[in-house]
């Protein structure tokens, strides 16, 4: 297997602090999680999984971010993000159609996470906190629901819609042919993700 060079981005971070033991340290850690066997292909997968999904519900640009390292102030301490997509578009529902829309855009959220997991349980590698790296993904998806839900004549139960989101994507999987679909799109993610 190739080996691959990993970025971890750390603009904004002073030379000053860079030589700080606390910010050796959170490097360390991060780089630590980030080379793991097997980690790394599978947080490409998840982040994969999403661009596979977003892709089908309409996005068209995303922007790949290697990992992150930052001082936080109000913290004192570093604060790291792994590699990931981040959307640059995602159109609207059209008349007619949110429904269709709406799913489209839960299983996007939500498949990065299921597909780690299923990797995870199938490979014996771990998250961090075994959750498949999709908590931050949850969030964002419950905000797009209160976001729809300020609208009186929506209602949407964010915990059922992403319960329901994550078993289609199960399904999804149960095809051997739509897994290797996201990994041959995580082989061409990795580099991007600067892992």
């Amino acid at each position: 297997m190739e080996a691959h060079r990993v970025i971890i981005n750390t603009d904004g971070v002073t030379d000053e602090q860079k030589r700080s033991a606390k910010f050796q340290s959170a490097y360390a850690d991060m780089l630590a999680q980030l080379t793991a066997p097997g980690f790394a292909h599978v947080l490409c997968c998840h982040e994969a999984a999403h661009l596979v999904y977003f892709t089908i519900a309409g996005m068209q640009n995303y922007d790949p971010q290697p990992a992150r390292l930052e001082y936080d102030p109000q913290l004192d301490d570093y604060v790291g993000s792994l590699a990931g997509i981040q959307l640059l578009d995602l159109p609207q529902w059209t008349p007619g159609k949110f429904g269709e829309w709406f799913y489209n855009v839960a299983r996007a959220h939500a498949a990065g996470g299921v597909v780690a997991r299923e990797m995870m349980s199938s490979t014996g590698g771990t998250w961090k906190d075994d959750t498949g790296g999709d908590q931050d993904d949850k969030e964002r998806f419950i905000k797009v629901c209160d976001q729809l839900n300020t609208d009186p004549n929506v209602t949407i139960d964010a915990e059922d819609a992403w319960k329901k989101a994550q078993e289609s994507i199960l399904q999804d999987l149960e095809d051997p042919d739509w897994l290797s679909i996201i990994e041959k799109q995580a082989e061409d993610l990795r580099p991007l993700l600067g892992l």
